[in-house]
């Protein structure tokens, strides 16, 4: 697990070698343990290690056999022992016993196809000298992070943006449309950032650049196709095969493992499994709440206890500005989403003791486990109602179906997520600021800007990709494309590296993805029974009372944060402007009714005063302007 950069000149102006160091610098948390350079000419890569495999002889750099080539490597190939056996039978010849080697062995031998040999959690890059090639590969899922820039004049990536805002000429311009999504969604889907010219490499796509030109392919999608029919059992035994054998190739580690245990079924099912495969008993790290109502602890020590894990608990009281601060500054962007706290935290925790863990990340998207897919089986139900008929049953029908998801306050969000085309519907469920909120919020250098509607785009234009008849497993794919890369590994990844703690997430291996995706979508969701063929699995794994708990939302207490520990920090930030010295947002509406909102605890209100404290803490932490 490392941090990389590099920079190609495409004036052939020479790299400085102290821009590299800088770069390198700024991501240290990623990589503590080495660092690594390459500069020749116009061209230089950057790297910081955290050693996990080979500790003594995986430093990068490294370069095929006449070293006419090099590659730095942000990640893990859990594959590589079998395919440095192939490799080394088709005559290529290593001098490590790092994974990173066989990526510029699988270069040599395939190619720009050398991405799809691969199983892992990857972002690298290889330098070929002979062909005076750049090549950038990011893994399928998106587990690992890789930003660039590109100008008239220079082409620079990195694992972190900040690396990137080390080479003195890139600007810090605020990209509206991105901030547009941002406020609606929490986060800002790819291939956007919110600095204006920065831009994500979209997972599952590789980067070439040759000569001045840039090109970027996707040579990895999930197919959304159909298995032979196949019963219940016969689905329940593949899909513990599998999940059985992706945890054990997560277990390759030459430094201490252990797993984060949340008590919900896909993290206790992570650590279950592992429990049978490890001869010590395994390290598990939960986090809680004071608050009872968003408190799991119990429920991770019923795991802890039943599989006698070596368990460790940390409780989260308050939430400091000199926190969110930091968080801020790891994030890179504004991802509001306040599970990063506890994400923080809890990796803080585990570094204590182990350098890598295993996490249940992936269990809900891949088994519709959120509460708008089972909103998108009502809303079908009432679709189908004549007009008349439904415009007068709509208010009592979303009442009702707020009642059953535990949300009765809901109701105008279900209204207007019922209004809305299939495409976009998801984006109503989770929006922070509705466009109608945005209308008033927005102030006179942003209303020129804005354009409603265009936060959807990255949904919609992933909905169309697929013609599947079956409307849950299109938003499902839509999540697996948006959501997944661009909140919650962006948010894993972040939070954890920040304590230079590498985290693995067995339920995306692709392996595992493609099959699940193949499932009938009633063994997923089957009536209100979210996780359905999971949970079939994980009765032969965990105890009842884990399998048949309550659906829990991983809920954290921001609204007693943001009205607490950070009032000052809030009213300060809104005070002075979100941006400073800007007119971006009216802050009469900040200040008047949506601080009114906060105070009487309107649903909602909390999560806008959240996403507004990590957009402010973001451009005053990286100097960003408008243009």
């Amino acid at each position: 697990m490392c941090g990389i950069c590099g920079i190609v000149n495409l004036n052939s102006a020479p790299v400085e070698r102290e821009t590299l160091q800088k770069m390198c610098d700024v991501i240290r948390h990623r990589g503590p343990n080495d660092e690594g350079f390459f500069v020749n000419q116009s061209v230089g890569l950057g790297m910081r290690r955290l050693s996990i495999i080979d500790l003594g002889g995986g430093h990068q750099p490294i370069f095929n056999e006449d070293e006419t080539a090099c590659v730095v490597l942000n990640g893990e190939i859990y594959n590589y022992l079998d395919l440095k056996q192939l490799l080394e039978k088709l005559g290529h010849h290593f001098s490590t016993r790092s994974d990173t080697e066989v990526i510029i062995h699988a270069y040599e031998e395939w190619g720009d196809e050398c991405p799809k040999k691969l199983r892992g959690m990857f972002a690298f890059a290889i330098w070929d000298m002979a062909r005076g090639k750049l090549l950038l590969a990011r893994d399928r899922l998106g587990k690992k992070p890789l930003y660039y820039y590109v100008d008239d004049h220079r082409f620079v990536f990195a694992s972190e943006i900040k690396s990137i805002l080390q080479c003195e000429t890139t600007p810090r311009y605020i990209d509206f449309q991105a901030l547009d999504s941002f406020l609606t969604l929490g986060y800002v889907p790819g291939p956007r950032t919110m600095f204006d010219g920065i831009s994500k490499l979209p997972a599952g796509h590789i980067l070439s650049l040759t000569g001045g030109h840039c090109a970027i392919r996707e040579y990895w999608d999930l197919e959304l196709h159909n298995q032979q029919p196949g019963s219940l059992a016969d689905y329940c035994e593949h899909l513990q095969c599998l999940l059985e054998e992706s945890i054990r190739v997560r277990l390759m580690s030459d430094v201490p493992l252990g797993a984060f245990l949340s008590g919900g079924i896909d993290s206790s099912v992570v650590v279950g499994l592992m429990s049978q495969m490890m001869d010590q008993p395994v390290k598990t790290f939960s986090v809680g709440f004071e608050e009872e109502k968003h408190n799991e602890l119990s429920y991770a020590r019923i795991i802890s206890q039943y599989f006698a894990t070596d368990h460790h608990e940390i409780m989260v009281n308050s939430c400091s500005p000199d926190l969110v601060e930091r968080l801020a500054w790891y994030m890179d962007e504004p991802v509001a989403d306040p599970a990063a706290v506890p994400t923080y935290l809890v990796s803080e925790l585990a570094r204590k003791d182990v350098t890598v863990v295993l996490t249940g990340e992936g269990g809900d998207e891949l088994f519709a486990g959120y509460d708008y897919y089972k909103m998108d089986r009502w809303a079908q139900r009432y679709q189908i109602l004549p007009t008349r008929l439904s415009r007068w049953a709509l208010p009592a029908l979303a009442r009702e179906v707020n009642a059953l998801l535990g949300r009765p306050r809901y109701h105008e969000r279900t209204i207007w997520y019922w209004s809305l085309p299939p495409e976009v519907q998801m984006v109503a469920w989770v929006a922070v600021f509705t466009d109608v909120e945005k209308n008033r919020l927005y102030g006179r250098s942003f209303q020129p800007c804005w354009e409603e509607n265009r936060a959807m785009e990255a949904f919609a234009s992933f909905y169309s990709r697929s013609n599947e008849k079956d409307n849950l497993r299109r938003l499902m794919y839509v999540d697996t494309k948006v959501w997944l890369p661009d909140d919650l590994l962006m948010k894993v990844d972040k939070m954890s590296m920040a304590h230079s703690l590498e985290a693995r997430t067995p339920f995306l291996d692709h392996h595992l993805v493609e099959f699940v995706a193949a499932i009938p979508s009633n063994f997923k969701l089957n009536g209100s029974t979210s996780k359905f063929i999971l949970k079939e699995v994980a009765k032969k794994i965990l105890p009842e009372e884990i399998v048949y708990r309550p659906k829990h939302t991983f809920d954290v207490p921001i609204g007693k944060w943001v009205k607490g520990s950070l009032r000052d920090l809030t009213f300060d930030l809104v005070s002075r402007g979100i941006v400073e010295g800007e007119e971006l947002f009216d802050k009469g509406y900040i200040l008047g009714e949506m601080w009114r909102g906060l105070e009487e605890d309107r649903p909602g209100y909390a999560r806008k005063f959240w996403s507004l404290i990590h957009l402010a803490l973001w451009a005053r932490q990286f100097c960003v302007r408008v243009r």
